[in-house]
């Protein structure tokens, strides 16, 4: 090949090398504009009227709050407050166990709409979350704020408003940090409980806990006062030694002594409650620490040598004695009563000799 050949081939390769469609082929496309980022709107706190409120994150206590979109109810939380003793609402009566106390939250329930509104206890989720940032949901039931309290449950009509109550169980240590309350449509207040719930009566608060919010296991308890147990109310009259050395169908060995416990008893649930001898956790406690008697030996009527067990009616009321065999060279310093997992009452007989 001669010389003006080989530069001509040379040529053509460069031209198809560079040719436009080549070009093109290897560019490489330039990245598109990126869209601005829009804000996020905040959405101020609105009640039903205007503007729907998708969520609040310091709802404070007084103010009213809407939740829902597809079936709104207007909500404000007036107040709350911790208690160990029942809650009676309808034909339920709700206690707190050894680890547990009970909160209260007294709120206003207001329908915006122009139709009636259905609500009861379970229309909307509470959920409280305690200081080890654990969950613990749901109502458990939802009162009308009346001395003898119904249960909640109704069509409220357009612009109705009805003062309620609902019952929490929460744990008996420590100062609950948050409540959240939720609607439809995930639509949901979160309040900041701390310094803003009424604590528990000094009777049954823990004197190390400042805010009041832990409640006591143990209740130091006086003759002649009512204290809760599970569903009754228990009241200790009066204690002392008996001369008789028979009681009942119970009789004393020769180095004993019958020790007599006089109290009063009320139902204060709404529904009939059976007691007999065994229907507390009672003990007697002597000076050492010792236990003396785990049960008692049999409860009389306060007028009766005779064996006592029966269905007691909602609010009824009666006088009782439970009966012990106490060994004769024991000092006494304690009698305790409790109810299931409930607190014990710790009452110091040690004046009995």
């Amino acid at each position: 090949m001669n010389n003006w050949l080989k530069v001509a081939t040379l040529a053509a390769i460069a031209s198809l090398l560079i040719s436009p469609a080549s070009m093109a082929a290897k560019a490489k496309p330039k990245p598109k504009p990126k869209a601005p980022v829009k804000s996020k709107a905040v959405v101020p706190h609105i009640v039903l009227g205007t503007t729907q409120l998708k969520g609040e994150d310091n709802p404070q206590f007084g103010v009213t709050y809407t939740l829902g979109k597809s079936n709104p109810i207007n909500i404000t939380l007036r107040s709350a407050e911790y208690t160990v003793e029942p809650v009676r609402v309808g034909n339920d009566t709700y206690i707190a166990n050894t680890d547990e106390k009970l909160l209260i939250l007294h709120m206003t329930y207001h329908n915006p709409q122009k139709s009636d509104r259905f609500v009861r206890w379970d229309s909307f989720r509470f959920t409280i979350v305690d200081p080890k940032d654990k969950n613990h949901d749901g109502l458990k039931d939802l009162g009308t704020d009346e001395k003898v309290s119904t249960s909640f449950s109704m069509n409220m009509k357009p612009a109705q408003k009805n003062e309620v109550f609902g019952v929490m169980k929460v744990p008996a240590e420590g100062e609950m940090p948050k409540l959240i309350i939720k609607g439809s449509d995930d639509l949901v207040l979160r309040y900041d409980l701390h310094g803003k719930v009424k604590g528990l009566p000094e009777l049954y608060a823990d004197p190390t806990d400042k805010t009041g919010a832990t409640a006591l296991a143990k209740i130091a308890a006086t003759p002649g006062t009512y204290y809760p147990v599970g569903m009754f109310n228990f009241k200790l009259n009066k204690v002392e030694y008996s001369s008789a050395s028979v009681m009942g169908d119970a009789k004393l060995a020769k180095d004993q002594r019958f020790l007599v416990v006089s109290f009063n008893l009320k139902n204060i649930s709404a529904k009939p409650n059976f007691f007999r001898w065994d229907g507390f956790k009672n003990k007697v406690i002597d000076v050492d620490g010792v236990e003396v008697a785990r049960c008692s030996t049999d409860v009389f009527q306060a007028s009766k040598d005779k064996s006592f067990s029966s269905n007691m009616d909602p609010d009824q009321e009666m006088s009782l004695r439970y009966i012990y065999k106490i060994p004769n060279d024991t000092d006494l310093k304690m009698l305790t009563i409790a109810q299931g997992d409930g607190r014990t009452l710790e009452f110091d007989i040690s004046g009995v000799k």
